[in-house]
């Protein structure tokens, strides 16, 4: 079942904006809410609950994976996709305990990332 809200989390703008894009090309009628930082990712959990979350590993201050812990730890049951530049077998197992469902490795095919999220 394709999701009907995905929240977007990456400090970088042009990988914020390219993903949003990707993903609206999907479906119109779906929400996408694409924001900068695990801070205001944190904000916008407090009121929402997205289908799908797509977060980036390596951002300043604090990174996805205490953002996938705090939505583990609140029952928020969105699937979860980690995306980075630096993947390496610890930060696998890592997404792995935290039941990320697809940990990829910059540069993402958006075709892949389209597939993934349409479920």
């Amino acid at each position: 079942m394709s999701p009907r809200s995905i929240l977007i989390v990456d400090d970088e703008a042009n990988q914020r904006l390219m993903l949003e894009q990707a993903l609206r090309s999907l479906d119109s009628t779906r929400e996408i809410v694409a924001v900068a930082s695990v801070r205001e990712a944190l904000t916008w959990l407090a009121q929402h609950t997205p289908d799908l979350i797509i977060t980036d590993y390596n951002m300043p201050a604090v990174n996805g994976l205490t953002l996938i812990a705090h939505v583990r730890e609140q029952a928020i049951p969105a699937r979860i996709i980690l995306i980075t530049a630096y993947y390496s077998p610890e930060l696998h197992d890592a997404a792995s305990r935290l039941q990320v469902e697809h940990c990829l490795t910059k540069p993402v095919p958006l075709s892949l990332l389209r597939s993934l999220a349409a479920g």
